[in-house]
């Protein structure tokens, strides 16, 4: 009994060292819905930029969740600093949690796997696509219109390129696939 004690003693204090480094208006944002933050995170990690339209809208969350605390505002133009507060709210909104994928299934992209990948990484730019993998790993959710419309765009590309009969990316590969697109870093 005294080590249940001792352990959920030593979490909690752990939980608020981590807590801590956040401002306490982030609250809101950390137990908000929807996954733009997540989102964002993950055009940071496609292309190392701040210009998606998610990155953007989360920027303006995050001033106004400042604004609504009444505290001064914080100006996220530096990259450094709001690539930093994004990595932090990431980790107190999932944890460590990020889904992990299974490896491609249909034997027709695990046969041409370079070029799907290949097709994959140059989709990922668009921040559609790049939302489709937000929304597979962090909220294990393949089947949200970002991904219809980043299979269909994968798809597209495919199709020209490739010989008859086309190679076809399906659902079930997806998350696979994104994944290993995703920029090592």
């Amino acid at each position: 009994m005294l080590i249940i004690a001792l352990s959920t003693l030593l979490a909690t204090a752990v939980n608020a060292a981590a807590d801590e480094a956040l401002p306490p208006y982030f609250a809101p944002l950390i137990a908000g819905q929807g996954v733009e933050i997540e989102a964002c995170y993950t055009a940071i990690l496609v292309r190392d930029g701040l210009d998606s339209p998610a990155c953007s809208s989360t920027r303006w969350l995050i001033l106004f969740t400042q604004k609504k605390a009444k505290v001064a505002a914080r100006d996220y133009q530096d990259k450094t600093g709001f690539k930093e507060i994004i990595s932090k709210l990431i980790q107190a909104r999932n944890g460590k949690r990020v889904y992990v994928q299974s490896p491609a299934q249909t034997q027709q992209v695990i046969d041409n796997i370079r070029t799907v990948v290949g097709i994959a990484r140059s989709e990922l730019k668009d921040d559609k696509v790049s939302h489709c993998l937000a929304d597979i790993r962090y909220n294990n959710y393949p089947s949200s219109l970002y991904c219809d419309y980043a299979i269909a765009v994968i798809n597209l590309t495919l199709s020209a390129l490739t010989e008859t009969p086309p190679i076809k990316m399906r659902r079930e590969d997806l998350a696979a696939v994104l994944e290993q697109a995703l920029p090592a870093r």
